[in-house]
């Protein structure tokens, strides 16, 4: 693993001379994802269906008012989830290593262009999957693309179309594929650094995202037929992708440790908010025993992914040092599914077959394989697994909101979205998740305070 940092004390001109200058600026982008985990997480999960407010703290509010723009804890301290600084701060790290990284290799002659392209790529990796996050939660967002002269520049940008968005993500992640490498050294880099791999799961993603199936179905084949790296842990140790971090079928995953003071609120969040009564049943009506009860949650209804270390005794991580899973292999299959599940009939055929396979792990029922399934049901099937898979990991709203969307099922969305709520929350929250345009949040106010260029989303003017 990388193990330099920069000095903040230098400008940028006295800092980029030679290839460890390179690599302490990459770390410095690294550190800043970790900083994004939980508004990574938040934008992904909190307005789904699977979780629901636990009894601690903060999190004792109504679904709707997580989203209003300005909520204050008891010692009146902003916890707005709209902040995006940290998403930007990510990005505008990655612009300086994009920018001036090249330019070291005519100062070390050590440094070579092949070794500068593998930086400059991971970096251009990291600027996509922020603006991922940030266009399927915000829509429109502001494009910069330009290296800042410090952290805390001060920009003061338009809002860019989300296909411009897309745009430049898609871009980014193909200069991404060609110059990173497929593999490092130690086998902890290989789930914690860019890889081939983790760029493949993010173009899947992204084509998923914009409807065009060909091209995820393309880009997450090429994640699958690399066995030599990916494979499915055994059902009995499921637990473990969590447990112990870096499983065989972990593709990239943020790392976190404690005894280099790097840290996260994710056993924080497991306390915070209880698995919703639906997921729980789903799990019990599938007899889903590796994944659910004592596994995904534990007695009570806590999340038990990023606290468990045991699904037999009440043993709990002592640290706040879980790593965040960005992608691994069944969410993968799962996209890949869903891509072909638009297909041929042998296409669906192949659709079941990668949900079977899923489901042949956790150990419960298998679908009957026919490419005669109607896409519809296709996919209601994935977002089934998807929920008993991924849940707690940062997809679950992105998922509904892509399936409203690329199908023109807005429908779907708000009836499980009210399924999950309670009685009381019910009325008020049809009333707003029945606009499409509330399906995304709304700018920050300090953001618009800040810049007088940014307009606020259509909803919420």
């Amino acid at each position: 693993m990388l193990d330099k940092r920069p000095d903040s004390s230098l400008t940028r001109q006295d800092f980029f001379k030679t290839e460890d200058d390179a690599n302490a600026a990459l770390i410095g982008i690294y550190d800043a994802l970790q900083s994004c985990v939980g508004k990574f997480w938040m934008w992904g999960e909190s307005r789904g269906d699977l979780i629901s407010a636990g009894a601690s703290g903060n999190n004792t509010y109504p679904y709707f008012q997580l989203f209003e723009p300005n909520r204050f804890d008891s010692n009146q301290r902003n916890i707005n989830i709209l902040d995006w600084q940290s998403a930007y701060l990510l990005i505008g790290r990655a612009n300086v290593v994009i920018t001036d990284v090249p330019g070291i290799t005519k100062k070390d002659n050590n440094f070579t262009e092949q070794e500068s392209n593998s930086i400059v790529g991971q970096a251009r990796f990291m600027r996509a999957l922020a603006y991922y996050y940030l266009v399927r939660s915000f829509n429109e967002i502001p494009l910069v693309t330009v290296a800042p002269n410090s952290d805390a520049v001060d920009y003061r940008p338009f809002k860019t179309s989300p296909e411009n968005i897309l745009k430049s993500i898609e871009e980014d992640l193909a200069f991404a594929e060609q110059h990173v490498p497929v593999q490092y050294a130690l086998a902890k880099d290989t789930r914690g650094l860019v890889t081939k791999g983790a760029v493949n799961a993010l173009q899947a993603d992204v084509y998923l995202w914009e409807a065009k199936y060909d091209l995820s179905a393309a880009a997450s084949k090429k994640v699958l037929d690399n066995q030599s790296l990916y494979n499915l842990v055994p059902g009995e140790d499921w637990l473990t992708i969590f447990s112990l971090k870096n499983t065989n079928e972990s593709i990239f995953e943020v790392q976190f440790d404690y005894t280099k003071l790097e840290t996260n609120d994710l056993r924080g969040v497991s306390g915070a908010y209880l698995v919703n009564n639906a997921l729980i049943g789903d799990f019990t009506n599938e007899f889903d025993v590796i994944r659910g009860k004592d596994v995904t949650y534990f007695t009570g209804g806590m999340f038990w992914k990023y606290t468990g270390l045991s699904k037999t005794t009440d043993l709990r991580r002592p640290t706040n040092d879980p790593n965040f899973i960005i992608y691994r292999l069944p969410d993968v299959m799962l996209m890949r599914a869903e891509a072909l599940a638009n297909g041929t009939f042998e296409q669906k055929e192949e659709a079941i077959g990668l949900i079977n396979e899923v489901r042949a792990r956790a150990g419960i029922g298998l679908y009957e394989v026919s490419g005669g399934y109607s896409t519809e049901t296709l996919v209601d099937y994935i977002l089934k697994e998807r929920a008993m898979e991924l849940a707690m990991e940062g997809k679950r709203w992105f998922d509904l909101l892509r399936v409203a969307r690329n199908y023109n099922r807005p429908q779907m969305l708000v009836d499980l979205i009210l399924r999950s709520r309670t009685p009381g929350e019910r009325s008020l929250i049809r009333s707003r998740i029945i606009d499409p345009r509330s399906w995304f949040l709304p700018i920050n106010q300090e953001e618009l305070n800040a810049n007088p260029n940014l307009v606020q989303n259509p909803f919420y003017k």
